[in-house]
């Protein structure tokens, strides 16, 4: 899930910074002559060349000035990356995203009093290594923001890194680097975000990351960590964002990090955590989205969860919790999306869900669960997306839930009786291997926009409707179906109407329809 904000430090407030911290002034020359260095400095990277240098380059676009100096360029699509820009030594913000560079002059070194540097998605070249790029930008010890996401860098995070003591928000995402977390990055003690996701770093996490007070957005995931989530995770109590997921983490999940009360996203997902849920993550009560799917979590779902009121994204999928789903989880008011599908849940669907009015996204397939699916789920008015496949539910399909317009229903695999409803309203409507009886719907036929309709395997009678228009995907095989197969339908496969023996047209492995008598 993307990050419901940013503590990227705003332009405004990073040059407030600089005038306050770095007493930004003119050079000693007159400020005339200043001025004329500046403009043939930024005249010679060629990004400017349709102006003319009698113009005050403060105006130019991409370029803002504090006290007569430029002290941010922001600009992209622009080429290389001129050696010229070191002679703007009063520039504090530079902002040369998604160009073409393949190289960083040394010259930026010169560039003492900058506070905030992105490269991002740029492909970068250093000898196929970060080492060189990192361990000159050293040098810039005001820099409080470094952006080099999406550069193709390769190699380790050099030790050098924790030089930059500054340095507030640092991304590093989206490259190649190999690896562990270097130790030195505990120097950074002012860091608010660390963004290392998607490289292929190894190794644990550092026990010395939980030094790091003030940070508050921490992305790791999508790398190849291994070992437990460190404890030391509870000591990072200013975290709003913690994502750790798809790594190779074992272990179970800290107790503690119940403590972390600021969380508003928590994401563990495709690790290789065990033991239970902690039942103190029902303290979590700022947490928007939890995501603990495609783990090794077992035992029940603790109701404190329902103390999580803010809660819009659960995700406890493919785990092996077992037991029953917790009434509590009806306080969710605020859940859009509610997934438990593949575990081994069983008892009822309790009826409380009748209070998640703002739900989009209900699975609970391939668990164990018993008894008729609630009539409440009727009252979900922004149900989109109905899925309750691969369990043992049994009774009739309510009526209310044909008030729904859904974008699927898949309710296929359990022991569901009873006639079809013909109000059911889906793009997608999955009701195989059930014990369904009765004819299908005609009314199906006036669902223009169906895509794809399975009901196999299930004992239904009668004729199959015409469709005037196209459906996607049928599959109306192994029932007790009768009659003509419409011509509409007749250019599916012979395994769409496969176990009707009581078919017939004009279509492989079916008889002829007799004529009709004069």
């Amino acid at each position: 899930m993307k990050s419901y904000f940013s503590t990227s430090i705003p332009t405004f407030c990073l040059l407030s910074i600089m005038a306050i911290t770095s007493g930004i002034t003119r050079a000693t020359k007159s400020d005339s002559e200043w001025l004329a260095a500046e403009a043939k400095a930024l005249m010679e990277t060629g990004w400017w060349s349709n102006y003319s240098r009698a113009e005050n380059h403060c105006t130019w676009p991409g370029i803002r000035c504090n006290a007569g100096s430029v002290v941010e360029i922001d600009l992209g699509g622009h080429g290389e990356l001129p050696s010229s820009l070191g002679n703007l030594t009063q520039l504090a913000v530079l902002d040369v995203s998604y160009n073409h560079f393949h190289s960083i002059p040394l010259a930026i070194q010169k560039m003492e009093n900058l506070v905030s540097l992105s490269l991002s998605g740029n492909f970068l070249d250093y000898n196929a290594s970060a080492i060189g790029l990192l361990t000159n930008l050293t040098h810039l010890k005001k820099l409080m923001t470094l952006n080099l996401g999406y550069c193709d860098l390769s190699g380790p995070i050099p030790p050098h890194i924790g030089k930059l003591e500054s340095m507030v928000d640092l991304d590093l995402s989206h490259n190649r680097l190999v690896g562990p977390i270097p130790s030195s990055v505990n120097n950074l003690t002012n860091l608010s975000s660390l963004f290392l996701q998607s490289n292929q770093l190894n190794g644990s996490i550092p026990e010395d990351i939980g030094g790091l007070p003030n940070l508050v957005e921490l992305d790791l995931s999508s790398n190849w960590f291994v070992g437990p989530i460190p404890s030391s995770v509870s000591n990072l109590t200013n975290l709003s964002s913690l994502f750790l997921q798809s790594n190779q983490l074992n272990g179970s999940i800290p107790e503690d990090i119940g403590g972390l009360t600021n969380l508003v996203e928590l994401d563990l997902s495709s690790n290789r955590l065990s033991g239970q849920i902690p039942s103190s993550l029902g303290g979590l009560t700022n947490l928007v989205e939890l995501d603990l799917s495609s783990n090794r979590l077992s035992g029940h779902i603790p109701s404190s969860l329902g103390q999580l009121t803010k809660l819009e994204y659960l995700n406890l999928s493919h785990n092996q919790i077992s037991s029953v789903i917790p009434p509590s989880l009806g306080s969710l008011s605020n859940l859009w999306c509610l997934s438990m599908a593949s575990n081994l849940l069983e008892g009822p669907i309790p009826h409380e869900i009748r209070s998640l009015n703002t739900l989009i996204y209900l699975n609970l397939s391939a668990n164990k669960l018993t008894g008729p699916i609630p009539t409440q789920i009727g009252n979900l008015s922004n149900l989109r997306y109905l899925i309750l496949a691969k369990n043992n539910l049994s009774g009739r399909i309510p009526l209310q839930i044909g008030g729904l317009s859904l974008s699927e229903l898949d309710l296929s695999h359990n022991i569901i009786s009873g006639d079809i409803p013909s109000q059911l309203n889906s793009q997608n409507i999955e009701l195989s291997h059930n014990l369904l009886q009765g004819v299908i719907p005609s009314k199906f036929g006036n669902l223009t926009y169906l895509f794809s309709l399975d009901l196999s395997w299930n004992n239904l009678t009668g004729t199959i409707p015409e469709f005037p228009f196209p459906v996607g995907n049928l599959n109306l095989s192994f029932n007790s179906l009768r009659g003509q197969i419409p011509n509409g339908l007749l250019h599916f496969e012979p395994e769409t109407f496969t176990g009707n023996k009581d078919l017939c047209g004009s279509i492989q492995g079916f008889h002829p329809c007799p004529s009709s008598p004069n």
